[in-house]
């Protein structure tokens, strides 16, 4: 007797919901990659500017400590300008944040009588710290202030 083969031995009706299975599980594959390479930029994109918008809010935060530390040294009844504007770069350096511009609103905190406010803003390039370069983020200037008052 002759052995019949496995495909003989299914009936057509099978045989045909296999292949129906077989053709729709590739149709949506094929939709599924087509999804992917429609959606992947978009994700790759948000993935990218939330890094950058992330390091944006680090840089801002850094720079609000400078102004902090420096008008926090430049208020004492010892502080002196010196002191206040290399005690905010040391800050932003420990954050690799070179460029930065650090102004007295003020005057000398030297020369500020005690009980008056001492005023210091810290402004500084957020390019140094961008990723991917984004242009919606570079060319920006952080600016913070802060205010205490002298002993």
């Amino acid at each position: 007797m002759k052995q019949k083969k496995m495909s003989e031995s299914i009936p057509n009706f099978y045989r045909r919901s296999i292949c129906k299975r077989s053709c729709n599980r590739s149709k949506r594959r094929a939709a599924a990659l087509v999804e992917l390479a429609v959606c992947m930029p978009v994700i790759v994109l948000v993935v990218f500017a939330s890094l950058e918008g992330a390091n944006m809010l680090f840089v801002r935060q850094a720079t609000v400590q400078a102004a902090y530390e420096a008008t926090k040294c430049a208020s004492r009844r010892d502080g002196t300008r010196l002191q206040a504007e290399r005690l905010a770069a040391e800050v932003l350096a420990a954050r690799r944040i070179n460029s930065l511009s650090i102004t007295f609103v003020t005057g000398d905190p030297q020369a500020t009588p005690s009980g008056s406010d001492v005023t210091v803003r810290v402004s500084a390039n957020s390019d140094e710290r961008l990723i991917t370069g984004f242009q919606i983020f570079s060319g920006r200037q952080i600016e913070a202030v802060a205010t205490m008052q002298k002993e």
